[in-house]
């Protein structure tokens, strides 16, 4: 081996995707290294993208909205799998998390319309059937969005892609769904739900993920109301609190997902929290709380 491949080299790059600007740092044995993992991790990134869009007309998700409820649909191993999730969690939830409000979210204005959200609406994830060969399909008529977790489970995807390409630290951030591995660390800054301007500084992450759920910039008036875009599925209705909701796990995804159960059950999510070893910090308005931090839910 050179000299140049005994030295750590990090390198650190940027991309529109998921929405959002992703941005993923990593330190490696070499220049060529460090650039092979870094157009990996961005590889599956766009993998996940390319699977998993709800604009997209041609992901295998947009196709299994279109045709699941007329039969199976084979699609990505990795869809498969983060659907396979998803039903768990919902379960696990008693339906609190729910990634077949989709129908709501189009009425809200928050997702495009679509000939196939008519007659979905009081679908709900248990009608998801996962068959072998990764194929799906709908009990009744569906419509998912993974906007909840997709962010997330590419984070952690893009993470397994740099470890396989010789990455030995980094951190991937997507929009504020990130995730910190090997001998890096990250301080994070949240916003303040009152004043998006302002910024609470975590505890530096190690060896972790984190996940926040904040409307400050997406909130629109549905009957007149401002809402965010987390709907209660029990309720039937958009949540009207002004917070923020951040939640540290082991994956990504979890981390995603935990963040619009958290939202809506507030305390009552301990146990869910507990038992995927994962912990949050909410951020009320002071008019919906006594202090800044209204309370933090550890595992």
């Amino acid at each position: 081996m050179s000299s140049c491949s005994k030295r750590s080299v990090e390198l650190r790059r940027a991309r529109p995707l998921l929405g959002t600007l992703v941005e993923v740092q990593v330190a490696a044995p070499s220049p060529a290294r460090a650039d092979c993992a870094l157009r990996a991790g961005f590889a599956a990134i766009e993998r996940v993208q390319a699977s998993m869009s709800f604009h997209d007309p041609a992901s295998d998700l947009s196709r299994l909205n279109r045709d699941g409820a007329r039969g199976p649909v084979r699609v990505h191993p990795w869809l498969h799998t983060l659907l396979r999730r998803a039903q768990k969690l919902h379960a696990a939830t008693d339906g609190l998390f729910d990634i077949a409000v989709a129908p709501a979210l189009v009425r809200g204005g928050w997702l495009p319309r679509t000939a196939t959200h008519a007659g979905a609406s009081r679908a709900t994830t248990a009608d998801l059937v996962l068959l072998t060969d990764n194929r799906v399909r709908f009990r009744r008529p569906l419509l998912i969005d993974l906007g909840g977790v997709a962010k997330g489970f590419a984070v952690d995807q893009a993470v397994a892609a740099l470890r396989r390409h010789g990455a030995t630290a980094g951190i991937v951030n997507a929009g504020g769904d990130l995730r910190v591995f090997g001998a890096h660390s990250a301080t994070i800054h949240i916003r303040l739900p009152e004043s998006p301007g302002e910024f609470l500084a975590l505890d530096a992450l190690r060896d972790t993920a984190l996940a926040t759920s904040a409307h400050y910039f997406a909130q629109r008036r549905v009957q007149g109301t401002l809402r965010a875009p987390i709907f209660h599925p029990h309720l039937r209705r958009f949540a009207a609190e002004q917070r923020s909701v951040s939640v540290q796990a082991r994956e990504c995804w979890l981390a995603d997902a935990l963040c619009k159960v958290v939202w809506l059950a507030g305390p009552a999510a301990s146990p869910i929290l507990r038992i995927s070893g994962a912990q949050a910090r909410v951020l009320e308005t002071p008019r919906q709380s006594s202090g800044r931090e209204a309370r933090r839910h550890a595992a």
